[in-house]
């Protein structure tokens, strides 16, 4: 009861929680490759949600998670500006990145808080079904038992970072 001393509602103190766990991201110095900065600034962001699986539900719900998500962004719109993003455009690819790290974290974290739970078994589930009635998931069983894997979301991230550098100088288009 002596935290509610300090925070008038039980928001106020996920609020607080939240913007202590965004002010731990430690962005990489800047470079003059936008592109690997948004890159490293994708993976730092995701890191951070890796190291706090807890605070990655709380953060979909609380409008208000602190200033350090804003000052988050402002580095994030920071890089797309230096690709020649802005506006709405430069919105859509932060957010792009944020959903793919909210995205990518709430998977692993609901798979990491029950480590002998079904979902780190998949591949081996997956293998038992029909091939005649789902021959291309029992094809790719193996790889679906890496679902969620670093090597996947590299390969997302840079699918998505591939299509932002394309776009450069003719975001505004």
């Amino acid at each position: 009861m002596a935290l509610y001393n300090h925070f008038a509602t039980k928001d106020e103190l996920v609020d607080a929680l939240l913007d202590r766990v965004l002010s731990r991201f430690e962005p990489d110095p800047v470079t003059d490759n936008w592109i690997q900065d948004l890159r490293r600034f994708a993976r730092a962001h995701r890191r951070l949600l890796v190291e706090h699986p807890w605070a990655v539900a709380p953060l979909f719900t609380q409008p208000n998670p602190g200033i350090s998500s804003i000052r988050m962004g402002e580095l994030a719109l920071g890089i797309l500006r230096r690709g020649g993003f802005s506006g709405a455009r430069a919105v859509a690819a932060f957010s792009g990145i944020i959903a793919l790290n909210y995205g990518w974290s709430s998977f692993t974290a609901a798979r990491d808080l029950d480590p002998e739970g079904p979902s780190h078994d998949v591949g081996a589930m997956l293998t038992q079904l029909p091939p005649i009635d789902y021959p291309l998931t029992v094809e790719v069983a193996a790889e679906m038992g890496a679902y969620g894997s670093d090597q996947h979301y590299d390969f997302v991230l840079d699918q998505l970072l591939s299509g932002l550098h394309a776009m450069a100088g003719a975001a505004d288009r």
